[in-house]
């Protein structure tokens, strides 16, 4: 019995030690676990996941609604301030010499299952727009966004079968044609890396040009042009509903780097729509209204 006794007494301050060694590490991994998720969430605008709080704020953009006019086509979200994370902005996009990752400082996404190009994410600099040659004067036939064609299929590459139809409407004192292949993120940063189908969407002369995304590239260009030792942290997100082959428009959100913001910071929904059209998002056909021949 003494010996029983004895062996108890020299084990009970170890098990004492070893269950607060047990404690200790669990209460460390539980903080631990809790900062990285406070980390992975820091800048985001909302305190739900950041996956479920991105879904909220698309889909509070579609339910944006036009005014008609042609200065709603580009509406002022969250008082023209970026929603980037502390991550996001640090971001560079390094070249893998692919399609989506063709050089330095652009990211776009493959297109999803139903063949519509997605985001494009992007570093844009003065030393990268030096770089940019000539645009075509034409975008090449086999670059053909989702809704490009009517009654066409996409067969899980690219887009096949179908009928162009693109009338020209009015805009202003002229006519144009409807519809353009609109680049996600803009020539004038990249040049040619940015003519591929998973950078076009089929946007009306509107939202492609003006007062469209052409707003927000000039806007990046002039704070560039102003202050060449910047760079602009860049993203543009079409928003499509459920399987429409057309955008209802594109969240285009930008940020200079190095000052945090106080150089450009923007943040725009803009609407994919023409006045004086009504679009079947759905198959890209379109109804002219009298006035708009």
């Amino acid at each position: 019995m003494a010996r029983k006794r004895t062996y108890n007494r020299r084990n009970q301050p170890q098990n004492k030690i070893l269950s607060v060694l047990i404690l200790v590490a669990v209460i460390g991994f539980y903080l631990w676990q809790n900062n990285q998720a406070s980390h992975s969430n820091q800048g985001a605008t909302s305190t739900k996941p950041f996956s479920s709080a991105v879904a909220a704020d698309n889909q509070a953009l579609l339910n944006l609604k036009w005014d008609g006019t042609l200065d709603g086509d580009v509406v002022h979200i969250n008082s023209d301030k970026a929603t980037f994370t502390n991550v996001e902005m640090g971001e560079t996009f390094p070249s893998q010499g692919s399609k989506l990752r063709p050089v330095d400082g652009l990211s776009l996404s493959p297109l999803d299952n139903l063949g519509r190009s997605q985001q494009g994410n992007f570093i844009a600099s003065r030393s990268a727009m030096d770089k940019v040659t000539k645009r075509p004067d034409r975008i090449g036939y086999d670059v053909r966004p989702s809704g490009w064609f009517i009654d066409d299929r996409f067969d899980g590459t690219k887009w096949v079968g179908g009928y162009h139809n693109n009338p020209n409407v009015k805009l202003g004192n002229s006519k144009q044609a409807l519809w353009n292949k609109s680049h996600i993120v803009g020539y004038q940063f990249f040049g040619m890396p940015t003519m591929v189908t998973e950078n076009m969407t089929t946007g009306t002369r509107v939202e492609n040009a003006y007062p469209g995304q052409l707003v927000a590239e000039d806007d990046i260009r002039n704070a560039i042009k102003k202050h060449p030792n910047i760079m602009i942290r860049g993203q543009v997100t079409p928003l499509y509903i459920g399987t429409e082959r057309l955008p209802r428009g594109v969240h285009y959100m930008a940020k200079s780097i190095q000052d945090n913001g106080k150089i450009l910071n923007l943040n725009y929904w803009i609407f994919n729509v023409q006045p004086g059209i009504t679009i079947d998002y759905q198959t890209g056909k379109a109804t002219i209204q009298k006035s708009a021949k």
